[in-house]
């Protein structure tokens, strides 16, 4: 059973919250926001949380402040994002003489339960220095408009949630020290490809941005990872697509358009070279004709 406790100088607190009631937007066991907004500087902010059913993702825009979550304590401070995992207990207050201001989402689902274990952000907590402030400030601008309907809203969010836990990956992916060094190139031209994953990459552009000439570029890259870059490209946009058909309502059309494909059918060919079976029936039965 979660237990939250919000304790709070009523006269002194000021937060912008918009909540969404059971049953406002469709698709809740996908993806489901509970709330979302801005928390302004309260030196005497404080939450706890038992046993969360809820991932908690915010952040620091000013100031800073105290996380724990079991034994781990964390001091994220401005720049920094926090991600809060459902089934644990946490503990959060702001540091009494420089408190923080964040923006955040409370949310739950299917959804957010794939993208935190294909990302591989089920241990991570803290991301330092992460520069997402613009999608946080995107999601929370398009549940306070509410344009459209319930089914764009609910669109429009998973789509900027699941951007989000790409970038943190992509931020984390970057701050390991790997176990064998790779080239700064190869590493570099990664994170480019897994930070733009929804714009047109080819390989003249990767190049362009790594200083190489695409063959220059292709060496490097193939030695440190074992492919080309246009095939890392591919891969990882179809690894993007099937998240995207799994957990949203985007039609094949449309997840083709979404990954910047020249075409639905160029897109549905690759898909299936990929995976073993065309990207509708994936999103049917998963992985299991490849």
């Amino acid at each position: 059973m979660e237990i939250t406790r919000k304790i709070l100088r009523k006269t002194r607190i000021m937060e912008q919250i918009i909540t969404f009631l059971p049953g406002q937007l469709p698709g809740e066991p996908v993806f489901q926001i509970e709330m979302t907004g801005i928390t302004y500087p309260d030196s005497h902010y404080h939450i706890e949380r038992e046993n969360s059913s809820i991932y908690i993702l915010e952040y620091i825009m000013e100031g800073e402040g105290l996380l724990r979550i079991g034994e781990e304590t964390y001091r994220p401070a401005k720049g920094d994002v926090y991600l809060l995992p459902r089934g644990k207990s946490h503990f959060y207050q702001a540091d009494a003489a420089n408190p923080w201001k964040k923006i955040w989402m409370n949310v739950k689902g299917s959804l957010c339960d794939t993208l935190v274990e294909g990302f591989g952000l089920g241990e991570t907590v803290l991301f330092r220095d992460c520069p997402v402030y613009p999608l946080f400030r995107e999601f929370l601008h398009v549940c306070e408009k509410k344009e459209g309907s319930g089914t764009e809203v609910a669109r429009r969010t998973s789509l900027l949630f699941h951007e989000i836990l790409l970038q943190l990956a992509a931020h984390a992916a970057a701050g390991a020290e790997p176990e064998i060094r790779l080239p700064e190139t190869a590493v570099a031209v990664r994170k480019y490809v897994d930070e733009h994953i929804y714009e047109r990459l080819s390989i003249e552009q990767l190049a362009k941005e790594a200083s190489l000439s695409p063959s220059q570029l292709t060496r490097v890259f193939r030695k440190a990872y074992g492919q080309t870059p246009y095939e890392y490209v591919l891969s990882r946009k179809i690894d993007t697509a099937c998240l995207l058909l799994r957990n949203t309502g985007m039609t094949v059309k449309e997840v083709a358009y979404r990954l910047q494909f020249s075409d639905e059918h160029y897109f549905a060919n690759i898909f299936r070279q990929k995976k073993g079976l065309p990207p509708g029936k994936y999103r049917i039965t998963g992985d299991i004709g490849t």
